[in-house]
């Protein structure tokens, strides 16, 4: 469970959590304000995805000169991605007051 930034009580389950970004907001069933997380960490946090999908493209697709075999290299490295991601989004991403607009 994770802290909402506004009444500091556990309202947040853990897939709460990986459902928002930057632009999205949910509400804190506790004091029912607006939560989101921080923008530039949770970027960071979905790097991986990104460069491990082109790493797999690019090295696979090379290797067997295949464009079959591009493409699933490049959907390995999103699986693989998507398993850096998920726990780097739960340490190093927070939740946050969302900034007016």
């Amino acid at each position: 469970m994770y802290n909402c930034p506004w009444c500091e009580r556990k309202t947040f389950s853990f897939w709460q959590k990986q459902k928002l970004g930057p632009t999205k907001t949910m509400q804190c069933t506790g004091c029912k304000r607006r939560v989101s997380v921080h923008w530039g960490r949770a970027h960071l946090a979905a790097l991986p995805v990104f460069v491990l999908a082109i790493a797999g493209l690019w090295l696979v697709g090379d290797t067997f000169n295949s464009k079959i075999f591009a493409l699933a290299g490049a959907f390995c490295g999103v699986v693989l991605g998507m398993m850096v991601t998920m726990p780097l989004y739960h340490y190093i991403v927070p939740l946050v007051k969302p900034d007016k607009r």
